[in-house]
């Protein structure tokens, strides 16, 4: 042991071996010197003042005493600011969260506000349209009353339509009303020459407003009997008219052959209902034979009378109203005795 530590103590003492002893000696003791008199008297360097940026008026920036210390920003430029604890920036304020719910509370009540209006506005829209829509009630006995709009007539959607059934056929002198042989016309179309377009005699016309009679134009030389009326006077017999159940004779006389008698025989007029349209129809059908018949003996026109297609009867002309009388005879045509 003895030997190790004369042998350690040798190395020190060596001349190579004491340099480097003394150099860190002196690193030591420098350091130690720094760390206890170099923090203390080192004074701080002041930060230069923050300038406002340019283009916004009216704050200023103020650089703090130290570097400890926060950054005051006050309109006027001062670096005093109050005094307080230092705090989290990122932590909400007290102040805003509260006026957050505030705000939150506010919204919610103008919205509900603004529900309660339009609910009450759509109420008195609502009342105001029923209002208008009901009619307007008359007030009796307080001297005021209210009349309603007059509205347009309603189009009729059905029209009447009248159906003729007669009889027409020779008529043998001397034969009873109830053996003669006649044929039967039923539904006859206006316009309809009797007893045919090859022999004609009579020339059916139509009927008259309600149904109370049938109107026949003469367009042979006949010679009349019956309960007719003639038209338009008894002295000239153009046109007949024959009410239900009524009956005429007509006798013929054809160039070269002998008299031949015919019989009409109105057995009835009816009615029936039907759309306006099919009506519209009925009411200007008509036998184109007997059209071209009554252009070429010219008597197309009624004396006194004119058929209307709108209505689908024979109607007073307004011009010359003339009163049917007794049978008369005119171009043949007469009253036979």
């Amino acid at each position: 042991m003895n030997a190790f530590l004369g042998s350690v103590k040798a190395d020190l003492l060596d001349v190579r071996m004491r340099l480097a002893v003394v150099v860190l000696a002196i690193a030591l003791a420098a350091g130690v010197a720094y760390a206890v008199l170099g923090g203390s008297s080192t004074a701080p360097v002041p930060a230069a003042p923050v300038q406002a940026p340019t283009g916004v008026a009216g704050i200023a920036f103020a650089a703090p005493a130290s570097q400890n210390e926060a950054v005051a920003e006050t309109t006027s430029g001062s670096s005093s600011q109050g005094g307080g604890p230092w705090r989290n920036p990122f932590t909400p304020l007290p102040e805003a969260k509260a006026a957050s719910s505030a705000a939150t509370t506010a919204t919610a009540t103008a919205n509900s506000s603004a529900n309660t209006s339009s609910q009450s506005g759509s109420s008195s829209s609502s009342s105001t349209s029923s209002s208008s829509s009901s009619p307007p009630s008359s007030s009796h006995g307080t001297g005021g009353s209210s009349t309603p709009k007059p509205t347009a007539p309603a189009k009729p959607k059905s029209a009447t339509v009248y159906h003729v059934a007669l009889l027409f056929g020779v008529a043998p002198p001397g034969t009873p009303a109830q053996s003669l042989q006649l044929t039967p016309y039923e539904d006859v179309a206006r316009l309809t020459p009797l007893p045919n377009s090859d022999q004609p005699l009579l020339v059916f016309r139509g009927v008259a407003s309600g149904g109370k009679s049938a109107t026949f134009t003469v367009v042979g030389e006949v010679i009349l009997r019956g309960k007719a009326s003639c038209l338009p006077s008894a002295s000239q017999c153009q046109a007949i008219e024959l009410k239900p159940g009524q009956s005429e004779e007509l006798e013929y006389a054809p160039a070269n052959a002998a008299v031949v008698v015919y019989q009409l025989q109105l057995v009835s007029i009816s009615s029936s209902k039907a759309s306006a349209a099919h009506a519209a129809t009925l009411y200007y059908a008509e036998s184109k034979a007997g059209r071209e018949l009554l252009i070429r003996s010219g008597r197309a026109g009624l004396p006194g009378l004119r058929y209307s297609p709108e209505r689908g009867v024979i109607v007073r002309a307004a011009a010359a109203r003339v009163k049917a009388v007794g049978h008369g005879g005119a171009r043949g045509n007469r009253r036979g005795r």
